[in-house]
């Protein structure tokens, strides 16, 4: 079995002791105290603390109603990538115009780092008494430390500054105030300093123990801190020691690194696994796919703002008024444009309502002028061909045929050749129109992690690809990242050159004329964010990005103060969202402080 053979809920492997309202069944069959007095239970106590990791109500994923599992709807609907498109369970922290302490996501991230820090805490107090060889004992010591390293990162990327805890607490002994975030990260740096100091810790972990944090993957995390505090030479020289520990860059197309088949490759530094015949299993499938895709409720869309950034495939910016056909772009309103992006035969249709609302809403001098009952289509496609490759192999694009599954439709066979077309006239099977779960505008659909063939999933909530929480390419620009703020540009090109050659765009070059000439050092930190913003889009990391380069209003709400749910066109249609500068760094959470008074309240937040 690929997976921790002898992985565990974490809440039968130890009774936890936690500073959070864990809102979990108790399950203390083993207590902490016996927890780890042999090698076996010790085995079972570590594989536990990642128990936290999973959801174990897969088919009830919205966000606001998780009680378990990281929180990757959250994180990801936050970013430039994605839109979370649930209007029963949206992301509140951004459809709110005022900021609530009391958000669900503020107690969530919370709960989930704690539970995971304190389960680490018992097991490095109580590992000395298991009867571990000193090979193992330090083996399990560096696992903990890293993981609870791990989570006061990524705790001290949302709130700037937590309470720290590094021994075993019962809940009324949870008094601590907010250290600062600077001494956050040094307590961080000291956990990642006796991972890479100690000689039992692994380089890797890519054929023993896989999937269990390494050397390798301590350096990387400590140069993602170090990366924080712009201490930019540590970060690069912790960067460099990644690929020496035996990881790198995955070698065949950017599309195939997500598949199941490659989940192990030297991309893959630290992962959360899934494995169906283990029954721990993965949800994206619903989230991503379409009702044409195993019956999916499409609640992530790609974010149109982020299609339209995607670059041409010579490295030049794309701007629709440039697609031929498409000049007076600029001239019309985002509601007006929608012309461009209608089907074609709209003149012919057997039931001219299609026709008429859309009149309704561009007008009919605007849909007299420009709407082409044939050749429409066409001339839409053309915007998104000569583009990056990835956009393609990341997105399905409208009048794309791609083919689909639906259990018990269409003989329950595959579909052939479907298409996102609009206005969206009949589901159809082979040839007919591709079906999102909504279909109030016309939305792009995510190609990334999203099964479309017959056979590649048992159904929706059973998806067993990993998910990966550190993998090389992000190192990778990371440390382009840091050397252009050493101003080694060179250095930084060649880094990021390693990145474009494997999904087939030019190489930049220092200086010259065309569209790939990095003229400095500004211009290579926006080239390199922007590798960065079209590789991991799904992978619940963007939002951090943005808020650590300060790009979060210029990305996500377009330099404005609203999103929100946007068409192919740009209008936004649902689920409007309000920019207030004070909603980073995140306030505690409102039941936090209230049961723990020494903890301090950020100004703007709603108590």
């Amino acid at each position: 079995m690929k997976k921790f053979k002898n992985l565990l809920l974490i809440g039968c492997a130890l009774a936890f002791v936690s500073c959070v309202d864990l809102d979990l069944t108790p399950h203390n069959k083993i207590s902490s105290g016996s927890m780890w007095t042999s090698p076996e239970l010790a085995l079972r106590g570590m594989n536990g603390l990642y128990d936290e990791f999973y959801c174990r109500d897969l088919d009830n994923p919205q966000l606001g109603r998780q009680k378990s599992g990281m929180n990757r709807q959250g994180i990801e609907g936050l970013g430039f990538n994605t839109n979370y498109n649930v209007t029963s369970g949206p992301v509140t922290l951004l459809t709110r115009s005022t900021k609530s302490a009391g958000d669900f996501q503020l107690r969530r991230e919370w709960q989930f780092c704690y539970t995971i820090i304190h389960s680490c805490n018992d097991a490095l107090a109580n590992l000395h008494e298991a009867g571990l060889d000193e090979a193992t004992y330090e083996r399990y010591v560096c696992e903990a430390r890293f993981l609870r390293a791990w989570c006061y990162h990524r705790l001290n990327m949302l709130y700037q500054g937590v309470p720290v805890y590094l021994e075993p607490v019962t809940n009324e002994e949870c008094t601590k105030g907010q250290s600062s975030a600077e001494d956050v990260w040094g307590y961080v740096l000291d956990d990642l300093k006796y991972c890479i100091e100690n000689q039992h810790y692994p380089d890797n972990t890519l054929k023993n123990n896989y999937g269990r944090p390494s050397k390798g993957a301590a350096y990387a995390l400590r140069g993602m801190v170090y990366m924080w505090k712009k201490m930019y030479q540590e970060a690069a020289n912790d960067f460099k020691k990644v690929k020496d520990c035996g990881y790198g860059l995955f070698d065949g197309e950017y599309a195939e690194i997500f598949k199941i088949e490659n989940e192990k490759s030297k991309e893959m530094i630290f992962t959360v696994q899934f494995d169906v015949k283990s029954d721990y299993s993965d949800n994206i499938q619903r989230l991503v796919g379409a009702r044409d895709n195993y019956e999916s409720w499409t609640q992530f869309l790609p974010n149109p703002d982020f299609v339209n950034y995607y670059c041409n495939a010579d490295g030049s910016k794309f701007e629709w008024a440039e697609v031929e056909g498409l000049e007076d772009w600029d001239k019309l309103t985002p509601e007006q444009r929608e012309v461009f992006f209608c089907r074609d035969g709209l003149n012919t249709v057997q039931k001219p309502k299609w026709k008429d609302e859309v009149i309704k809403r561009v007008g009919k001098d605007v849909f007299d002028k420009y709407y082409l009952d044939r050749g429409n289509e066409e001339r839409i496609t053309g915007a998104f061909v000569n583009r990056d490759p990835r956009l393609k192999q990341t997105i399905v694009t409208p009048y794309e045929p791609v083919n689909c599954y639906k259990p018990n439709y269409n003989d329950d066979k595959t579909q052939i050749g479907k298409q996102l077309r609009w206005p969206v006239i009949k589901q159809g099977t082979d040839g007919g129109d591709l079906w999102l779960n909504d279909r109030k505008s016309a939305f792009y659909l995510y190609r990334k992690y999203n099964a479309f063939e017959k056979g590649e999933l048992i159904d929706r909530d059973h998806c067993g690809t990993d998910w990966p929480l550190i993998r090389f390419t992000d190192v990778q620009l990371q440390y382009a990242e840091a050397l252009n703020e050493l101003d080694d540009l060179d250095g930084a090109i060649s880094l990021v050159n390693e990145v474009r050659d494997r999904a087939h765009m030019l190489p930049l070059t220092n200086g010259g004329t065309g569209s790939c000439a990095v003229s400095g050092k500004d211009d290579m930190r926006e080239r390199i964010r922007y590798e960065h913003r079209v590789e991991f889009p799904l992978e619940a990391i963007n939002f951090f990005s943005e808020i650590r380069w300060g790009t979060y209003k210029e990305s996500k709400f377009q330099g404005g103060t609203e999103c929100g749910t946007k068409s192919w066109w740009g209008s936004i249609i649902q689920l409007r969202g309000y920019y207030e500068e004070y909603m980073w760094p995140w306030s505690a959470p409102l039941n936090e402080i209230q049961r723990n008074p020494n903890l301090s309240r950020r100004d703007g937040w709603a108590y």
